[in-house]
């Protein structure tokens, strides 16, 4: 599976990471500004990518892995469990063991988004 693919312009977002190809042909890190002008961005997404996610991105946001041969996650009272191909279900376990989220999450902006949104982070 290739680590990277080609956003769409749909995906950007304040804080979203990409990587953009400079002159050099060296990839450079950016996150998006706190302001987004898309005045002359429009479909332009050649030379930018962005990286699948991956352990080290779930590690990242505060997830711990529980067993060092699974894909299940831990943070507070929440289970992740991550799959091939992305595909993720979060489970809020103890007090209200229900699915939280079952589904495909592309990269780590996405995760974070999502996280925030039901509660896991800040």
């Amino acid at each position: 599976m290739n680590k990277y693919y080609t956003p769409s312009i749909e995906e950007f977002h304040i804080g979203f990471e990409y990587e953009w190809l400079d002159e050099a042909g060296i990839w450079i890190k950016e996150t998006s500004p706190t302001e987004i002008t898309p005045i002359g961005f429009d479909e332009q997404t050649y030379g930018l990518r962005v990286k699948y996610l991956d352990k080290e991105d779930i590690e990242s946001l505060g997830l711990t892995l529980k067993y060092s041969d699974s894909s299940l996650y831990v943070k507070d009272l929440y289970n992740l469990y991550f799959e091939k191909d992305n595909k993720i279900c979060i489970l809020q376990t103890k007090d209200r063991p229900h699915i939280l989220f079952d589904g495909t999450i592309k990269n780590k902006s996405e995760l974070k988004i999502l996280l925030k949104w039901i509660g896991v982070l800040e």
